[in-house]
């Protein structure tokens, strides 16, 4: 007697690349996951299409590191270099990051706030001059008075 089921597809290679890159609708995802619990094989296909993907390097340490730049610095950090009000060893990392390292992110970064600095008026550069010796005592290192 047919109920109108559908008996569900093999799970292939191509379902194990939409099921890697988390592109399964909710049903096939948990179909998926269950078959791999119970199947040593599947388990086994599963590493093997994980192994052969064109997208692999994107999940390397090093990779998810660089996309997430998390050794980059903040640009309220770039511009505090900028204004050479950093502890020094700070400092020296975020010199290192960028001419050492040469990260383009930062890089470009650091080139736009020295062109935003660059570009400012006068009457800016005395506003930012005064609000910065106005605030320099409330810094790290510097002498309250």
């Amino acid at each position: 007697m047919d109920q109108g089921h559908d008996t569900p597809a093999p799970i292939d290679d191509e379902t194990l690349r939409a099921y890697l890159a988390d592109d399964l609708p909710a049903e096939d995802l948990a179909r998926v996951e269950k078959a791999l619990r119970d199947s040593s094989e599947l388990r086994g296909q599963l590493e093997s299409v994980r192994q052969n993907r064109e997208d692999a390097s994107l999940y390397t340490l090093g990779a998810i590191w660089r996309r997430t730049r998390l050794t980059c610095p903040s640009r309220q950090q770039l511009g505090s270099l900028l204004l050479d009000i950093l502890e020094p060893d700070l400092a020296d990392y975020l010199i290192f990051h960028i001419e050492v390292v040469e990260c383009p992110f930062c890089q470009a970064n650091l080139a736009d706030l020295k062109g935003k600095t660059e570009a400012a008026t006068p009457a800016i550069q005395s506003r930012h001059a005064r609000f910065l010796n106005s605030s320099r005592h409330l810094l790290p290192g510097e002498g309250r008075a």
